[in-house]
């Protein structure tokens, strides 16, 4: 009897062996499938993600190409500011009033690219130097002799991606940006108050050794690019001059 027993009890034993082995082969199967799936579910986005920086990318340098293009050919103040951010359009409308009102104690609050921009801004009108009764901080900043084109002038180096920000830094440093851009979930567009500070931080570095304001720097700075050219670069045009 107990012969009978312990046969059934062995019996038992190696089914119950025999179906925890299979449970346990299937879950490790299964486990393995799962790995692998989330091994290609990421490989697969991956590529995505890739192929769609390669994609921004492309757009970028071609969206910079017809900037170029659109600045050197004379194009509209419209087609312009397709090209630049709308914090840069309501920069530049905001940077012209200034321009206009600002006295020299209200020019301490400049940024030197801004305080700049405003002394140049006075002396293309005292010097009735306007082409435009329009939008003419805009033209001033990117026209043949503006702050943007001789920067452009220079060696420029491949143009970077990452993520939503685009840069593009000069051919001896490529890695440092001096040009940002903004992807707007469309296409991209240039960020001109984020840009400009970059483009004059060389000369920044006049202010900090000698320990002058913006205001004083951005002065000596236009006496120093335009005293062959005009007269009377001096306070006077620190002060708002018949606008």
């Amino acid at each position: 009897m107990h012969g009978w027993k312990d046969k059934i009890v062995a019996a038992l034993a190696v089914v119950f062996l025999a179906v925890f082995s299979a449970c346990a082969g299937s879950q490790e199967s299964s486990s393995k499938d799962s790995l692998g799936n989330v091994s290609q579910d990421a490989q697969a986005k991956n590529a995505q993600y890739q192929e769609r920086i390669q994609d921004k990318q492309q757009m970028l340098e071609t969206m910079f190409a017809d900037f170029l293009d659109a600045v050197r050919n004379g194009a509209s103040a419209e087609t312009l500011y397709g090209y630049l951010t709308d914090s840069s359009e309501y920069w530049l409308d905001t940077l012209e009033v200034h321009a206009r009102r600002y006295d020299a104690t209200a020019m301490d609050s400049c940024q030197f690219y801004e305080a700049y921009s405003i002394l140049l801004y006075r002396l293309y009108e005292r010097e009735h130097l306007w082409q435009t009764d329009d939008d003419r901080m805009l033209f001033m900043l990117l026209s043949k002799s503006g702050m943007l084109d001789r920067f452009l002038r220079l060696q420029l180096g491949p143009m970077k991606v990452k993520n939503d920000r685009g840069s593009i830094g000069l051919a001896k440093s490529p890695d440092v940006p001096i040009m940002l851009f903004t992807w707007d979930d469309q296409s991209w567009k240039l960020d001109l108050p984020a840009t400009l500070p970059l483009i004059t931080k060389g000369i920044e570095s006049i202010a900090v050794k000698k320990n002058w304001t913006n205001r004083k720097l951005a002065l000596y700075w236009i006496e120093k690019e335009y005293h062959m050219t005009y007269s009377r670069l001096d306070d006077s045009l620190l002060e708002p001059i018949g606008f």
